[in-house]
């Protein structure tokens, strides 16, 4: 990074940190919340159609700058993250209008948990600027130079525009004008331009789309381990997330085939702000599978001698089965010839426990597993080993 463009950014950062500061003093609690900025262009100004227009935008999170949206007339156009990360980023975004009017650009911070700033917004307005209409004055009329003429009228003159019945043997007379002064010549008058409006182009409104946000299943209600299908449709929404998952595209499915009920939820992000959360239920009917399969011992293994220690690990396998499984254990120690409880375990998971043991001692253990629906497998069989004596 060269040094002009460095100290630009220590600008721009002491302008937004100013900035800031006063929000924080004057808003309180609200200065939590992320912030957006429009750097560039400027609100109300021309630009040209079908050449691109670069917006220049800041935002601030405390949580961290995740992504700028940027909405032309209430609709998401595109969405950019800051190159840097942290509570300031800028980002360059290009748009390109189609055709002349008026436009307004909203620009929307989202920090790193998904929180929305209020919008930045500035108007645009595209195509030619409408010039208006010139006011005709008194010095815009042509002059027309009117003559002083000196009539003489012989007899009585009536007016000829109009046809009067003439009543018989009644001569009327024509009056018939003599100029006796001279006329002087004027210019050939010409036409009074007349200042003619231009008509004002009719601005159709661009329709906004009303976010579309949906979310169902197939089937509502299930038997314990059969199939279904969970559907969504989110559309004109900033962001969204299925069941805490970022998704992607208008629609979406995933199956799921349940042994307990369950629910599926929805998040949602209007380009406009604030949220919406939907979820869908999925009951189940009956268990999957009655009870699991009977575990296996392992280690140590029926008859296995050991050598002096005071611990030893009690291993099993675990067992295969629809829903989640814990286990019990049992350890006894055999005195004489009857064998007397030492300690048991449960629920415990996922493959072992760990047992003080005595050297010389003789014992046996055992396991049982229990899924989550309360179905219980039989206890596996003893499985006996020896510790052996120590040195003394």
């Amino acid at each position: 990074m060269n040094l002009r463009r460095l100290l630009r950014r220590m600008f721009l950062f002491l302008i937004l940190l100013a900035a800031l500061g006063a929000t924080l003093s004057c808003t309180g609690q609200e200065s939590m919340e992320p912030r957006a900025w429009i750097d560039a262009p400027p609100d109300g100004v021309n630009v040209p159609v079908n050449e691109p227009v670069t917006i220049i935008s800041h935002g601030y999170a405390r949580q961290g700058v995740a992504e700028l949206l940027l909405s032309v007339n209430g609709d998401a156009y595109r969405r950019d993250v800051p190159a840097e990360s942290g509570m300031f980023g800028e980002v360059r975004q290009e748009w390109v209008p189609t055709e002349d009017g008026v436009y307004t650009l909203q620009v929307v911070t989202y920090d790193s948990t998904g929180a929305a700033s209020s919008p930045a917004a500035i108007t645009l307005r595209v195509g030619e600027v409408i010039a208006e209409a010139p006011t005709v004055t008194e010095e815009a009329a042509v002059s027309i130079d009117t003559p002083t003429v000196t009539i003489t009228v012989t007899g009585t003159a009536y007016p000829t525009d109009t046809p009067t019945a003439t009543p018989t043997g009644t001569t009327i007379a024509t009056a018939t004008p003599t100029a006796t002064g001279t006329m002087q010549p004027t210019d050939t008058p010409t036409a009074t331009p007349t200042a003619t409006a231009t008509d004002m182009p009719t601005l159709t409104p661009i329709p906004t789309t009303p976010p579309d946000i949906r979310l169902w299943a197939d089937a509502q209600t299930v038997q314990a381990g059969s199939c279904t299908t969970v559907r969504w449709h989110a559309s004109a929404v900033s962001a969204y997330w299925i069941d805490g998952q970022a998704g992607a595209g208008d629609d979406g499915s995933f199956q799921t085939c349940p042994c307990q009920t369950e629910t599926h939820t929805l998040r949602a992000l209007p380009p406009g702000g604030g949220e919406v959360n939907l979820s869908v239920t999925i009951l189940v009917s009956g268990q999957c599978g009655g009870p699991p399969p009977v575990p296996s011992p392992y280690v140590p293994a029926d008859g296995l001698t050991v050598d002096c220690r005071s611990e030893q690990d009690l291993v099993w396998v675990p067992v295969s089965h629809p829903v989640s499984v814990s286990y019990y254990v049992k350890l006894e120690r055999r005195t004489a010839s009857t064998w007397t409880s030492v300690r048991t375990w449960g629920p415990v998971g996922p493959k072992q426990v760990t047992a003080n043991v005595d050297c010389d001692n003789t014992y046996r253990w055992t396991v049982q597993a229990e899924d989550s629906q309360g179905y219980t497998s039989d206890w596996a069989p003893w499985s006996e080993f020896t510790v052996d004596v120590g040195l003394y």
